[in-house]
C-alpha cells in the first residue's frame, strides 16, 4: 500500500469516527432529523420533537460518561445554536428530495436538472459540514480525553 492510500485511509477513518461521535453527541435523532430525510418510525417530525429528543440522547451519552452538570450545559447550549442552522438544512434536503423526485419520475429524465441538483446536494452537505464539525469540536473540546474514548469505544465501530 502506498503511503498516500495509507493517508486517504487514515483520513476516511477519522471522518467516520467523527461523524459517529457526532451522532452520538449531539443526538442521534436530532442530527438525523436537521441533516436528513423526512424521518418515519418513531423519530422526530418537528422541530421541537427533534429537540426533545436531542435532550433525551444527550442525557443518555452524557450519562454514560458521568457528564458534570456544567458539561451537560455547555453540550446543551451548542446542541441549541447549532440546531436551528441544521433545520434549515434540512429543509432545503426535503426541497432537494422532492426535486431528484420529480426528475426521476417525469416522462423523460432531464440529465441537466439532475446534475444541477447533484451540485446541489454537494453544496448542502459542504454547508452541513461547515457548521456541524465545529459543533462536534466545540462539543468534544468540553468533556475530558477520558470522556470521549468511552463515547467513541461505545460507538458501534469503535476503534480499529
Amino acid at each position: 500500500m502506498r503511503s498516500n492510500d495509507k493517508t486517504q485511509n487514515s483520513r476516511t477513518r477519522w471522518t467516520r469516527r467523527a461523524l459517529l461521535a457526532a451522532g452520538l453527541v449531539l443526538g442521534v435523532g436530532g442530527v438525523a432529523f436537521a441533516a436528513g430525510p423526512v424521518m418515519h418510525h418513531g423519530h422526530p417530525h418537528t422541530p421541537e420533537e427533534a429537540h426533545a429528543h436531542i435532550e433525551k440522547m444527550l442525557e443518555h451519552v452524557l450519562g454514560k460518561v458521568d457528564g458534570t452538570p456544567a458539561q451537560r450545559e455547555q453540550i446543551k447550549a451548542i446542541v441549541a445554536r447549532t440546531q436551528p442552522l441544521m433545520e434549515g438544512l434540512h429543509g432545503e434536503a426535503r426541497d432537494l428530495k422532492g426535486e431528484v423526485h420529480d426528475v426521476l419520475t417525469a416522462d423523460k429524465i432531464d440529465r441537466a436538472a439532475l446534475e444541477a441538483a447533484r451540485a446541489d446536494l454537494v453544496d448542502l452537505v459542504d454547508r452541513g459540514t461547515r457548521v456541524l464539525f465545529p459543533a462536534i469540536a466545540d462539543a468534544a473540546e468540553t468533556l475530558t480525553p477520558e470522556q470521549r474514548r468511552k463515547i467513541s469505544a461505545a460507538l458501534p465501530h469503535g476503534p480499529r
